[in-house]
C-alpha cells in the first residue's frame, strides 16, 4: 500500500511541474523604443494579435532577429515560426 502510495505521489508531482513550464513569457514594448528579439533558426513568420503591436522582421532574406514596437493598449499575443519549424509564442503588453 506504501509503495502504490508513493508512486502516487511521484507521478503526480511530475504531472505538475510539467503544467508550471507551460507558462508564456511577457514582453514589454512601447513606441518610443525597438525590442529586438534574437531567434535560433531564421524567422519564417511573425504574427501579432492586435494592431497596436507591431513585429517587424526581413520577409525577403531570412534573418535571426525580428523588432517589437507597441502602441498603448490591450495586451496581445506574439507568434514567431522559424525556418526549420520551431514555434515561439509570447504574450506582449505595452509598458511606457
Amino acid at each position: 500500500m506504501k509503495q502504490i502510495l508513493f508512486t502516487l505521489i511521484v507521478l503526480i508531482s511530475t504531472f505538475l511541474e510539467a503544467q508550471t513550464t507551460e507558462i508564456l513569457d511577457t514582453i514589454y514594448a512601447n513606441d518610443s523604443k525597438n525590442v529586438a528579439l534574437f531567434f535560433p533558426e531564421p524567422i519564417r513568420q511573425g504574427i501579432t494579435g492586435s494592431e497596436n503591436f507591431v513585429f517587424t522582421y526581413n520577409r525577403e532574406k531570412e534573418q535571426y532577429f525580428g523588432l517589437l514596437q507597441a502602441k498603448q493598449g490591450k495586451e496581445s499575443n506574439l507568434l514567431v515560426i522559424n525556418r526549420n519549424g520551431s514555434i515561439f509564442s509570447y504574450i506582449v503588453r505595452y509598458k511606457a
